[in-house]
């Protein structure tokens, strides 16, 4: 019996330590698969690194493919970009002190009356929502179960930095410099929906650049 205690212990040790050596592999797939079927385009993620003990998360290298009929082959592409998550977390309630995308290269073309990135954001806001209360406290200001509710985040400082836009048309070819973004509470206080999300940000970067 002792012994088998002992193996069911070991397995479990080896168990998590294959989990913590390769979560980052999984979690870059898994990412990737999900922007994939967001936005219906291919979408590579070359590298992710996470560090939990420090709550800091990075992505390098990020590439979303253009929608069919477009002849460049990015719609956009990000250097970098790091998140450093709020040491206390409120149960659906997802919060992350810093989000910063550093150096996004948008590739706006028009083709047939179609420009690739509105095609994109179509696509994000196709998406089914989630069913959701439309406040997750009670009018008497007692919190509403949340069994049912869906996950949510809030960003209590998110920036877009060294962003640039490449207009790809027949009258017009060149590449804009875009201001930095910088925006406090992004979700306000009780956070967005996590289906919700990419739409967001990508109308928050689209809407600058107009």
């Amino acid at each position: 019996m002792k012994k088998i205690l002992y193996f069911v212990v070991i397995a479990i040790i080896i168990a998590l330590s294959a989990m913590v050596v390769f979560f980052d592999d999984i979690a870059k797939s898994t990412l990737e698969s999900y922007a994939q079927k967001s936005l219906n385009t291919p979408v590579e993620i070359t590298e992710l690194r996470s560090d939990w003990s420090t709550g800091k998360i990075n992505l390098d290298f990020i590439e979303v493919k253009n929608p069919a009929n477009f002849s460049n082959e990015n719609a956009f592409v990000l250097n970098h970009l790091s998140a450093d998550l709020a040491t206390e977390q409120q149960g659906k309630l997802i919060i992350v002190d810093r989000l910063e995308f550093d150096g996004l290269l948008f590739t706006l073309e028009q083709n047939k009356g179609q420009v690739n990135l509105v095609e994109l954001l179509k696509k994000l806001d196709r998406q089914p929502k989630l069913k959701q209360s439309p406040d997750i406290t009670s009018p008497i200001g007692g919190k509403l179960s949340d069994e049912s509710a869906p996950y949510r985040l809030r960003v209590n400082q998110l920036s877009f930095i060294n962003t640039q836009l490449f207009v790809d048309t027949q009258w017009f070819k060149e590449t804009v410099e875009v201001p930095n973004i910088i925006i406090h509470q992004f979700g306000r206080e009780q956070g967005i929906p996590i289906d919700q999300v990419g739409a967001e940000l990508m109308k928050i970067a689209l809407t600058r650049i107009q």
